[in-house]
């Protein structure tokens, strides 16, 4: 036996069948409430039944007090004439127009109807043909005490009913019809019953018996043995009701539900409402007064009944259930305690782990798959920690590697949030090691290098910023996972103040260089120039040849040291822009006045076309002059025959300057170079050794002086066939400026 229950408590899940055992406690408690229930429904349909028989019980009180009425008004309307009183017939009178006799005579019929527990006269009126009242008793209420008053004449040709009786209309119902009316001189409703007098075969006029709607519904009430009795209007508004002013309006899906009910008296609505703190049954049935509809009556009865009964029930039901959660509770609780003590010994040590107690183990000395999860959970920790101590380990050798690297390094994450900064960017951002690192990449103070880039090599003017006193080259690159996702970026920031500074000198020597080989060089073309000329003595043919290529070269060398100087110019800052409007035509001209006697002398056809009226552009006047001039230079020294066109396209919010050559064109795989430094559009030997080649800067200056103005500049070539160069520049008038520049942070 003992080893028996060693077998199954060593087995978790038989741990928890028990629980389950004493689920079918819990179901046959169910069951109780299920008999509660039906107990509940039957009690709650017997109740819909009481309340449907009191609906009809109040309906055939309606009818009673109609057929009272009418009997009470057949009474009135053949009386004959009183002899001992001298009163006269209700018909004669009625006839003649005799008010007084009239009264005289329907006096003892009022006060007998007023008194009979069957018709509760409240009101007894008498009209002509003419829908004037000549009789209109009506009981006193007032604190006066019982009694009649005589109102005075009204007219009742407004009402639904005159025309019918003064004309003797019958209908299904016959000639006596009845209804619920609101007489113009006061604002009480009544339930009337309305017949006519005839003298004769004439109808000599009518009779009105009204009892009071909150009357009606008090002996409605009463013989229907309600609680409480409310009339609606067809609107849902209330009309009378005996509960007071508490009830409320039908609701619209009330009314709704009563408008699609198409069987009312077969299937009744039944509807709960709570009146003064006590919760009523209303049932909703049409008012029918001769086959139609006038209203809604709602009997209500309370549900004090029902409530009783659950009352009467629910408690000792409650008290039972709760006996058995109470011992379920008690049972499920030793159970849980049983299970859930080693699991909360290694919930307990997981977090004293996760505290950082590495040497924390889990002390649980059962048998079961919870000792054996204890047992494995140890080990698993054991495996954890040596694999953390070898993380941590290799962490410390990364982070010492990173901050051993000499250039600047900045982890970031997608929001560009830092993560983490090395001691070299410490030192190029000027802050100390126990200073807080900035929190976004925007907040290092990095602007873009602009003026005095260096000029060789492709980074240039690409990814160098200023950093303080530093000049530093940026790159950023993302941090992909083994499963390939991104968790950020790292940013590179190489010191090249040094290199910087290198490259600048040996711009400003090449500059120098330059200005000192320009000199005299211009002293010995101008020199050439005054011997081809003649001044100093007629020379001969072999002379004049020698003299003449002695110029041109010296004129070559001039402007390739012209070239050379624009870009250390550029290089170093030297060179401003000044942006203002400018008329197209003038830099043009200029640029060509420079160069059309060269072309000339190669038999070449110089044709500019700038269309009238073209609006001023935005630019740098001698920038503009010295790109056309570079451009038509070019095209003149890779032009042998044909023409040179400069023209300019008006394109709606900028012009496009182009300048077309019928030269020898330019390959495909080079139309992209051209504008690179010391790239030359043409490798063959005819043009590596012509004497009029360049060295490659003449389009590198272009496109600087072009962007430096906010426009863009290329190039469409077809070889064999001509090449066309253009630039673009923006309108006087265009508000937008050139593009912004463009940070390392935004780049992240």
């Amino acid at each position: 036996m003992h080893r028996l229950w060693k077998g199954l408590n060593s087995q978790l899940r038989y741990q928890i069948i028990f629980p389950f055992l004493l689920l079918t406690f819990v179901v046959a408690v169910a069951g109780s409430f299920v008999v509660f229930y039906l107990l509940s429904q039957a009690l709650k349909q017997r109740f819909d039944t009481e309340l449907a028989n009191v609906t009809r019980s109040a309906s055939d009180a309606l009818i009673s007090q109609e057929q009272a009425n009418l009997q009470f008004l057949r009474q009135a309307a053949f009386a004959s004439a009183n002899v001992e009183t001298g009163a006269p017939s209700v018909a004669d009178a009625i006839a003649a127009g005799d008010s007084k006799g009239l009264a005289q005579a329907l006096e003892p019929f009022f006060k007998d109807g007023a008194l009979s527990p069957g018709v509760r006269l409240d009101r007894l009126i008498a009209f002509d043909t003419q829908g004037r009242s000549m009789v209109d008793f009506e009981r006193r209420t007032s604190p006066q005490g019982d009694g009649y008053i005589t109102n005075p004449p009204i007219d009742l040709n407004g009402a639904w009913f005159t025309d019918k009786i003064i004309s003797g209309t019958s209908d299904d119902q016959g000639d006596k019809y009845a209804g619920l009316i609101q007489f113009a001189d006061t604002n009480t409703l009544y339930f009337a019953t309305i017949a006519p007098v005839y003298k004769g075969d004439k109808v000599a006029g009518g009779l009105i018996a009204a009892m009071h709607v909150d009357s009606l519904l008090a002996v409605m009430t009463t013989r229907s043995r309600a609680d409480g009795i409310t009339l609606y209007d067809q609107s849902g508004r209330v009309i009378s009701t005996t509960f007071g002013d508490t009830v409320a309006p039908m609701s619209l899906d009330l009314l709704s539900a009563f408008e699609a009910n198409t069987s009312p008296f077969e299937t009744v609505l039944f509807r709960n409402e709570v009146i003064d703190n006590h919760e009523y049954q209303f049932a909703y049935v049409p008012l029918m007064v001769r086959g139609s509809s006038v209203g809604i009556l709602a009997p209500a009865r309370s549900r004090d009944y029902i409530l009783d009964t659950w009352n009467s029930t629910v408690w000792p039901v409650m008290g039972l259930i709760g006996a058995l959660a109470l011992a379920i509770f008690v049972v499920g609780i030793f159970i849980a305690r049983h299970i859930t003590m080693p699991l909360e010994e290694l919930a307990r040590t997981s977090t004293e782990i996760a505290e950082g107690k590495l040497d924390r183990r889990a002390r649980i000395g059962s048998e079961n798959e919870i000792g054996q999860l204890a047992v494995s959970f140890n080990q698993m920790t054991e495996f954890l920690v040596r694999l953390y101590d070898q993380v941590q380990a290799e962490a410390s050798q990364r982070a010492a590697i990173v901050e051993s690297i000499t250039d600047g390094i900045v982890v970031v994450d997608d929001q560009g949030n830092i993560k983490m900064i090395n001691r070299a960017t410490r030192r190029l951002m000027s802050i100390t090691d126990d200073a807080p690192m900035p929190e976004k990449l925007s907040d290092i103070p990095m602007q873009r290098l602009v003026e005095g880039v260096p000029g060789f090599g492709t980074q240039r003017a690409q990814d160098l910023f200023t950093l303080g006193e530093y000049i530093v080259r940026a790159s950023i690159a993302p941090v992909v996972g083994g499963d390939g996702t991104r968790s950020g970026y790292v940013c590179l920031l190489q010191d090249m103040t040094a290199e910087v500074e290198v490259d600048r000198a040996r711009t400003n020597f090449i500059g120098t260089i330059s200005h000192e080989l320009k000199t005299p060089l211009q002293v010995i073309s101008g020199n050439a120039d005054v011997l081809i000329r003649g001044m100093v003595g007629r020379l001969n043919d072999e002379q004049a040849n020698c003299v003449e290529a002695i110029r041109q070269h010296t004129n070559n060398m001039t402007g390739l040291l012209q070239n050379v100087i624009t870009i250390a110019h550029l290089d170093s800052g030297a060179t401003t822009t000044d942006l203002a409007p400018v008329e197209l035509l003038r830099p043009i001209d200029e640029a060509n006045w420079r160069v059309q006697s060269q072309i000339k002398a190669k038999g070449l056809t110089l044709n500019v076309q700038i269309p009238e009226g073209l609006r001023p552009v935005l630019a740098d006047f001698d920038h503009v002059r010295q790109v056309v001039y570079q451009l038509l230079d070019n095209a003149r020294r890779y032009t042998h025959e044909g023409s040179i066109t400069v023209r300019a396209l008006d394109c709606g919010d900028h012009v496009r300057v182009e300048v077309t050559d019928t030269g020898r064109g330019i390959p495909p795989d080079m139309q992209e170079q051209v504008f690179q430094r010391f790239i030359r559009g043409d490798g063959t030997s005819e043009g590596i050794n012509s004497a009029e080649r360049g060295i490659g800067l003449g389009l590198a200056i272009c496109k600087q002086l072009v962007e430096r103005q906010g426009g863009t500049i290329g190039v469409t070539s077809i070889p064999n066939q001509g090449s066309t160069f253009y630039f673009t520049l923006r309108y006087a008038n265009d508000t937008s400026g050139p593009e912004n520049e463009t940070t390392l942070a935004a780049a992240a």
